[in-house]
């Protein structure tokens, strides 16, 4: 196949993934999406581009690059599903095709091929191609900012682009993208203990590191002029040593060690299993040619120097293995296609093309047949947009209203960003002379608002309508009558 129909059917096959997800119900309050759209919220209705806060009153936790890129989607066409995923969708395409270009040069198109297919069909990807968080966006520059590191060394110089990369994997997701970026050069000192002509990672870095700071601290400092302390504790301490040592957390350091290795093998299957064999070739069968050996120990530092990293800090999640998959998945295509050249590239071919209905039919069978039944987050996400279109129609105020606990969805389906406040300060709000509307989920949870003594109020607004079902959302008239 040629290197142009491969690109064209791994961009159909992710926009396919893509419109599976579009097109099933939506789950914005899930996966901690929630914040992630209230980021976006604040910056496109109130224009708060250098810190932001979400729905909850929350500081940002994450700098703002992928928040800018689904902004700028959104100022374009709306703040909808669409929009908000566009970033992900974008990534992971624009990954697909980097590993196939890479594979291609390196193993062959055949290889590039399977590899980029790799990509695409992991079970994890047909998550990350319509979630609204940063982790697509930054799995994509860190697997630039590590290719061009490589190719930096591999040329002895030229690491400005590497810099730049690694520049924007900060500004997504903060430091670790540096981090990730530079794992792979750990195989400079493996080939130097077997080769010891192999040539050193030479060049200038004045460029790439003036352009590093450029870009992460022009940001950071005026948003730290702009909010002070409160960035500060949530970016560094929550954030940065919180999720690493788990000080906070009720964690501590390598406490699930063997978390990320398993989430590894699981979340990529079947991929995965070749990759790791891919892994132990490298070990035992190292490549004879010099150069195809560094770029092969290269992908063996930024795979297993990531899970390593990934096993010793304190928090876990699956997705954040993300940023090793595109060095895993070239060493999945290696080794898959070199099966394919014993047992014939039509057998291959039928059996990716099975895969490729398994996995679009699991994307389907998740995201759409019985999704709602089977997701509590989904449910939720629905009864949110079904109360915003009934209180829309209700004729009450939407910008008047204030909101105590109510979900992101609700307020992006009214067109409204009014971050909850609290019942200290909805008491203050009702011992005033005027009366105010307000939205609340679980009235239960705020006994000196709505238990006995509370100030007087009337239930103006209730979904579901039903009488025999309890409210999931009421709005309440506060201080009417004084």
């Amino acid at each position: 196949m040629r290197r142009a129909a491969w690109g064209a059917v791994l961009g159909l096959l992710a926009l396919a993934f893509y419109a599976i997800r579009l097109t099933g119900p939506s789950n914005l309050e899930a996966d901690a999406q929630d914040r992630n759209v209230g980021y976006v919220m604040d910056v496109v209705w109130q224009g708060h581009w250098l810190v932001q806060q979400d729905i909850r009153g929350r500081i940002m936790s994450k700098p703002p690059l992928h928040t800018w890129a689904a902004s700028a989607a959104a100022s374009v066409g709306g703040i909808n599903r669409l929009t908000l995923t566009l970033p992900s969708m974008l990534a992971v395409l624009a990954m697909t095709l980097l590993v196939f270009e890479i594979g291609r040069r390196r193993y062959g198109e055949w290889a590039g091929g399977l590899a980029a297919a790799a990509v695409v069909l992991a079970p994890m990807m047909s998550k990350h191609i319509a979630l609204v968080r940063t982790d697509a966006l930054f799995a994509l520059a860190v697997a630039l900012g590590a290719f061009a590191a490589q190719r930096a060394w591999e040329r002895g110089g030229g690491w400005t682009p590497f810099w730049f990369w690694a520049a924007l994997a900060t500004l997504i997701k903060g430091p670790l993208g540096l981090v990730l970026a530079a794992m792979g050069m750990l195989a400079w000192f493996w080939e130097r203990r077997s080769d010891p002509a192999t040539p050193r990672p030479a060049g200038a870095h004045g460029a790439g590191i003036a352009v590093f700071l450029l870009l992460t601290l022009g940001w950071l400092v005026p948003a730290l002029v702009s909010a002070g302390q409160p960035l500060v504790d949530k970016l560094f301490f929550q954030e940065l040593v919180g999720q690493a040592a788990g000080i906070g957390k009720e964690g501590y350091p390598g406490r699930n060690l063997h978390k990320p290795a398993l989430y590894f093998v699981l979340r990529f299957l079947p991929f995965s299993l070749f990759a790791l064999y891919g892994l132990w070739r490298i070990v035992r069968h190292p490549a004879a040619e010099a150069a195809a050996r560094r770029f092969e120990r290269f992908l063996f530092c930024w795979i297993v120097g990531g899970i390593v990293l990934f096993s010793l800090a304190s928090h876990h999640r699956g997705d954040l293995l993300l940023p090793l998959w595109p060095a895993a998945a070239l060493l999945a295509g290696r080794e898959i296609g070199r099966l394919a050249d014993r047992l014939g590239r039509r057998i291959t071919a039928a059996v990716l093309a099975g895969l490729t209905f398994f996995f679009l039919g699991g994307a389907w069978w998740n995201y759409h047949a019985g999704a709602a039944e089977r997701s509590e987050e989904v449910r939720y996400t629905l009864g949110a947009e079904g109360a915003a279109r009934a209180l829309s129609a209700s004729g009450l105020e939407a910008k008047a209203i204030l909101h105590l606990d109510t979900p992101v969805t609700l307020q992006l389906g009214l067109g409204t960003f009014r971050p909850w406040i609290s019942e200290t300060e909805a008491l203050r709000v009702a011992a005033g002379q005027q009366p105010v509307l307000l939205a609340v989920e679980s009235p239960g949870q705020f006994p000196r608002l709505f238990g006995p003594g509370g100030p007087p109020m009337r239930e103006v607004f209730r979904w579901p309508a039903d009488e025999k079902e309890s409210a999931a959302l009421s709005v309440f008239r506060m201080g009417e009558g004084r």
